[in-house]
């Protein structure tokens, strides 16, 4: 499967099988986590076999089920040599996790809110926990989002280029922690491309996510090196 059609297969799963995760999927997951952390100055973990994180009443209310592995994702809010925000850096790493496991034939929910914060977790001093993202065998593939108006995201989307437009294409396709899509794109008559959050919570990690699939959608890197650090062997 190539990325492209990841985009296209990937949808947010809530309910999941009992079965585990191969040793495979698991040393693919672990190898990706290792370079998300160090290009983008995260800690991502991978958890598994947790019975607890989605064990409470916000869980339930989310309508989870059987999901017991997942990665958690913290970091420091600010880091020397790196321009972007923690969040947006959350949301872009989330995107290229999330896809990865689609790649690799497993299921995934970005999930913002409805989890326990538990001692499997590793939150180092001065560390934040943004979110977590249930993964595994899901019951189903599940279905596409409502899709909300593409002039939400880029008002001039019908005045655009159409690399521009195939990248808010994909945009729309991407997973939202709160199903928001709180943000606008625009671009110049230079081709210089504009992506800025609007007010809401997560809008900012919802932001990186829409950036990474927008590059993917244009076939052009625009935001990537702004979400490095500068120690980062870019090597994803």
């Amino acid at each position: 499967m190539t990325i492209e059609e990841a985009v296209l297969a990937r949808h947010s799963v809530r309910r999941y099988a009992s079965t585990p995760l191969t040793k495979e999927q698991v040393e693919e997951l672990q190898s990706r986590i290792r370079r998300l952390n160090e290009n983008f100055a995260l800690h991502m973990q991978l958890v598994l076999n947790d019975d607890v994180a989605f064990s409470g009443r916000l869980a339930h209310y989310g309508s989870f089920r059987n999901v017991k592995n997942y990665i958690a994702i913290a970091g420091q809010k600010s880091v020397a040599g790196c321009e972007a925000s923690l969040d947006e850096r959350v949301g872009y790493a989330t995107a290229d996790i999330v896809l990865l496991a689609q790649m690799i034939g497993l299921n995934t929910c970005v999930v913002g809110l409805t989890f326990k914060k538990t001692p499997t977790i590793e939150i180092d001093d001065g560390e934040k926990l943004e979110l977590v993202i249930a993964i595994g065998n899901g019951e189903t593939q599940g279905v596409q989002h409502p899709m909300k108006p593409v002039t939400r995201i880029a008002p001039d989307y019908d005045k655009s280029p159409d690399w521009f437009k195939k990248g808010i294409d994909y945009v729309m396709l991407a997973p939202s922690a709160l199903n928001q899509f709180k943000a606008k794109f625009s671009v110049d008559e230079s081709g210089r491309v504009f992506a800025k959050p609007r007010l809401g919570f997560f809008s900012k990690v919802d932001l990186g996510i829409f950036k990474y699939f927008f590059e993917i959608g244009s076939g052009k890197e625009i935001f990537r090196r702004s979400m490095q650090t500068l120690r980062s062997s870019d090597t994803i």
